[in-house]
């Protein structure tokens, strides 16, 4: 017999739009709290357990106490004796995404999930839940909600005898398990699957992949790049196994090029006569497993809370990109250095296995979390490869006098061993915490008769590649990426290498304008003073920040970030006219960004109306995509907008044969007042009395 719950349900489903389905029942939705009440026994056993706990989860602040405790009474319940593992997964998925839902049920749920787990590894009839239980006891853990100990101790115990389906993907929580909590036993569990022959194909190739990424780890943890091969070699015997024998596991293939491109690198300064072509085949087998990865996607290794895919997307692209460019200028054995691609595949491992959790009193979107990784090695390599790029690249840099004795003393660091003590800093390197670290360990110490605007410039360079590019933990920032890359996918020339070279431009200028938008006007000195309030003409009269600032800004910015000469600015004759930006990672793929400053409100029609026939006119001999950047100078007295709905795409097609050409339009609110001069100044304050006598200031906004 239907319930009143489930025949509403069927009802609303039925007349819900996209968004209301996307969104999930609200109890109203469900024909009122009472109502579900009376049937939530019935309804919590069946497969409408997650719509049910969605609904009870938006609405669980105005609920009444006595509603609120029989709701999760029953949603309790329906977890203890699920109707499948399907629904069991989903409704650990709505439970997970609901702090209000956490605080009530957390605990309750752990020893549901532990029992669950405990039955499912021994029983072949309940092997089903294994599972989902030991995915929510790992997500309540990594959320701070309950300890990890009963989790690791499960886990610890696998043996491989369980029942089949009880392992089936197993290995990949118990990998997360070990990335985040570092208990060794793990690593012999997975080592125990991935060599019993008797199991499932597919679970012995994720326990083997998984010992692969442990290995990646543990070369990220070491101190030296010898300490760190071992463990390289390691994971690339691993990784190709898993690629030889499993035709759809690209993601094994990918990181078994990276790897591999990383040793052939590292050999060459050995005069290895093979490792020049084990580079380039590595690069190449990269990009093309990489873009096979990103359409193949797998329902079986898709678990949609390791969210940071959009990361991992552009952390792909910037390894790929830099792999590509060392490749191409071997004759340059300073080039690149392979600890330096050790980095940038830290960044790729950490995007890989981030995580959403919603920790108590976080927003309803939580947080991305990602595995503790020292890696203080590759850090300091890669700051030091970077800095000598910049020292050897960057304009500001190239033709300055104490900018030799600098390189010179970079070079120094990268052979010199350190001598385990710290030397004296010396004045040069005083509060400049970031090149002090890649000195502090050297002898002898840095000169203290180098320019200090130089010194200051180098320290400011340093800390914007540390802050602009670190992981982010924002999960809007991360739906950003993946919501316009999947825009830019349905493009038919989105195809390697202009994808890969145009997702890592976008993810330079998305970073950019992500730290921009939180920023305040001294962020990085002089550069970013645009942010903030222009400073009146000597007559006193209001000025605004000419288009200049943000082109010097996005353009140091993306120095920084892209391949050393690949970035210029104010290229002559592209389309009869002057680009302001140009990123050309190689001959033939050449990609402009143009930037605007409006005086007035920037809205969507304005943006496209006035500035975007131009920059699409620079695209017309490239690929069809480009960056537009508009700062807005408007008054901002009522603030701005978010940075999500400050950035789309725009398809533009002049002919009727033309493929639409793919803009990416940005909006920066530059110019902005401080919180000051938003403060409605006292005397325009409208008062009237609260009861008691009391003075009571009208809100604004509501004039």
């Amino acid at each position: 017999m239907t319930t009143n719950t489930e025949q509403a349900l069927q009802e609303w489903a039925e007349a819900a739009t996209e968004a209301q389905l996307e969104a999930g029942p609200t109890l109203n939705d469900l024909r009122g709290a009472e109502s579900v009440l009376a049937d939530a026994e019935i309804v919590c056993r069946g497969p409408q357990l997650p719509y049910v706990m969605h609904a009870v989860a938006v609405s669980l602040s105005d609920l009444a106490e006595s509603q609120a405790a029989g709701l999760l009474q029953a949603i309790n319940a329906g977890m203890r004796d699920p109707d499948s593992g399907w629904v069991l997964t989903d409704a650990i998925d709505v439970l997970c995404e609901h702090n209000l839902l956490l605080e009530r049920l957390a605990r309750d749920a752990a020893r549901v999930f532990y029992n669950h787990a405990e039955t499912a590894l021994r029983d072949e009839s309940r092997a089903e839940l294994a599972h989902p239980s030991l995915t929510g006891l790992l997500r309540l853990a990594l959320s701070k909600h309950v300890p990890q100990h009963r989790l690791l101790s499960l886990l610890s115990e696998v043996t491989g005898n369980e029942p089949a389906t009880a392992l089936q993907r197993l290995p990949v929580v118990i990998g997360l398990a070990h990335d985040y909590f570092g208990e060794a036993d793990l690593l012999d569990v997975l080592a125990l699957l991935a060599d019993n022959r008797g199991l499932d194909p597919a679970t012995r190739a994720d326990a083997t992949f998984e010992l692969g990424l442990a290995h990646v780890h543990t070369a990220l943890t070491q101190h030296t790049g010898s300490a760190a091969r071992p463990d390289l070699e390691r994971a690339l015997m691993r990784f190709n196994v898993v690629a030889q024998h499993h035709e759809a596991r690209f993601d094994a293939r990918a990181y078994a090029a990276s790897v591999e491109a990383i040793l052939a690198f590292n050999d060459l300064a050995e005069d290895d006569a093979s490792a020049v072509d084990r580079l380039r085949n590595a690069v190449d087998l990269l990009e093309s497993s990489l873009a096979t990865l990103q359409a193949w996607n797998s329902g079986h290794h898709d678990m949609p809370w390791l969210a940071a895919r959009g990361q991992a997307l552009t952390a792909w692209a910037g390894l790929t990109t830099t792999l590509q460019a060392a490749a191409q200028h071997l004759f340059q054995p300073s080039w690149y250095d392979a600890a330096a691609a050790l980095e940038e595949l830290m960044d790729v491992y950490l995007a890989c296995r981030a995580v959403r959790v919603y920790p108590a009193h976080a927003d309803e979107l939580g947080s991305l979390v990602y595995p503790t990784v020292e890696a203080s090695f590759a850090k300091r390599a890669g700051l030091l490869h970077h800095l000598e790029q910049a020292l050897d690249h960057d304009p500001r840099f190239v033709d300055h006098p104490d900018a030799t004795a600098l390189r010179d003393a970079v070079r120094q660091r990268g052979t010199t061993p350190t001598t385990g003590e710290q030397e004296r800093l010396g004045k040069a390197l005083a509060n400049r915490p970031v090149l002090a670290a890649l000195f502090a360990d050297n002898v002898p110490a840095l000169r203290d008769d180098l320019d200090p605007a130089l010194l200051d410039a180098v320290e400011d360079t340093l800390q914007q590649h540390q802050h602009g590019f670190a992981q982010t933990d924002n999960p809007r920032y991360n739906q950003l990426v993946i919501t316009l890359l999947e825009q830019l996918s349905q493009s038919p020339e989105w195809l390697p290498p202009v994808s890969t070279h145009f997702t890592i431009l976008l993810d330079r200028v998305l970073r950019f304008l992500h730290v921009r938008f939180d920023a305040q006007a001294d962020l990085y000195g002089t550069i970013t003073r645009y942010l903030g309030p222009c400073p009146p003409g000597e007559d006193g009269k209001p000025q605004l920040w000419p288009e200049e600032t943000i082109q010097d800004d996005l353009h140091q910015h993306l120095s920084i970030a892209l391949t050393p000469g690949t970035v210029q600015r104010e290229v002559i004759d592209i389309a009869s006219g002057r680009t302001d930006i140009t990123y050309t990672p190689q001959p033939g793929n050449r990609f402009v960004a143009e930037i605007k400053r409006r005086p007035s409100k920037a809205t969507r029609i304005a943006v496209e109306r006035d500035y975007l026939p131009q920059a699409t006119n620079y695209t017309a001999t490239g690929p069809p995509f480009g960056i537009l950047i508009v700062g807005d100078h408007g008054p901002h007295t009522a603030g701005y907008t978010s940075l999500n709905d400050s950035v789309w795409i725009t398809p533009v097609t002049r002919s009727p044969t033309e493929t639409p050409r793919l803009m990416v339009i940005g909006v920066l609110p530059i110019g902005r007042p401080t919180p000051s001069d938003v403060t409605t100044p006292a005397s325009e304050r409208k008062y009237d009395r609260a009861p008691g006598g009391r003075a009571r200031q009208e809100d604004p906004k509501r004039r």
